[in-house]
């Protein structure tokens, strides 16, 4: 076994505290990799999130690597030299993935080790990163608006406000291969929530992630007609207040635009650095020699 091979380890049971106390270090680039990890564990190999995990360190968790059981790929790794990510690549070996997040530099390197050019990638994007306190929330004025959960009657306008965020972001905010789907997924959410002016639906808001007192904000929309008027900081704050109220402190969330960045940063949000999304255009199947225990 080479010396690469000897860097990762697959995570157990037996590691979950450690690899959860490592990513707390990093809270604010390690919401997708905590996320999961609490709802589904290590091992889960039914659920789309159940993610498997692979470490580096032999006396404490040094690196993280992960892949979903949907194909999408995760890191939290700093520092790490080209032989980390060569081993990350081929411990991927058998398996088809979809996309790769996180800190840009660790994804660029993961990229690189996979030997993929930039013509895989049908979206391939650095977007500022933002966190807020929710004690120094900012409520805009919503004396017209109200926040709810969304119900069957409105899979009609869902389907085609779905429509409209893949046209203009190149991804789909949740599972669904079409509109249908994804509008079904997003109703079924626990955290789900449309925004309504005087009962007319304007904007939708979500989370990617919540680990204790954090959340990761997600899925945030505002169809065409709407835009320009805050509605989607507005959204995202009626919402935010809401958790608070459950005892919710901290929010993060990356902007897909500068007028999305625009609008979080008037309620509150300060931009703390960046994060990559890096989607494939098609499923990559990884090949090679899976030699990493």
């Amino acid at each position: 076994m080479t010396t690469a091979a000897r860097l990762l380890r697959e995570v157990g049971p037996d590691d979950v505290v450690a690899l959860e106390a490592f990513l707390a270090l990093h809270p604010e680039t390690s919401m997708f990799l905590r996320g999961n990890l609490a709802q589904y564990g290590v091992r889960n190999s039914e659920h789309r999130y159940g993610t498997t995990y692979w470490l580096k360190g032999s006396r404490g968790v040094e690196a993280v690597v992960a892949c979903s059981n949907g194909g999408y790929l995760m890191c939290q790794a700093p520092d790490q030299g080209p032989e980390f990510w060569d081993a990350a690549a081929r411990v991927l070996a058998g398996r088809s993935v979809e996309g790769i997040t996180g800190v840009p530099d660790q994804v660029d390197a993961w990229v690189t080790a996979l030997g993929l050019k930039i013509e895989a990638f049908a979206v391939k994007e650095t977007e500022p990163l933002y966190r807020l306190d929710l004690e120094e929330l900012r409520k805009p004025n919503t004396s017209d608006l109200t926040l709810r959960r969304p119900t069957p009657l409105d899979r009609g306008f869902l389907c085609k406000w779905f429509e409209g965020y893949s046209r203009d972001t190149g991804m789909r905010p949740t599972d669904g291969a079409t509109s249908e789907a994804a509008a079904e997924t997003f109703s079924q959410h626990d955290a789900a929530r449309i925004l309504a002016l005087n009962g007319e639906p304007v904007a939708m808001t979500s989370l990617n992630a919540r680990v204790t007192d954090t959340v990761q904000i997600g899925g945030v929309y505002v169809p065409d007609v709407w835009r320009g008027r805050g509605f989607g900081g507005a959204a995202v704050a009626l919402q935010l207040a809401e958790l608070k109220a459950q005892g919710v402190k901290t929010a993060i969330l990356f902007a897909a635009n500068e007028i999305a960045a625009k609008a979080y940063e008037r309620i509150g949000f300060n931009l703390i650095g960046e994060y990559e999304i890096a989607l494939f255009k098609a499923p990559l199947k990884v090949e090679g020699n899976d030699d990493v225990f």
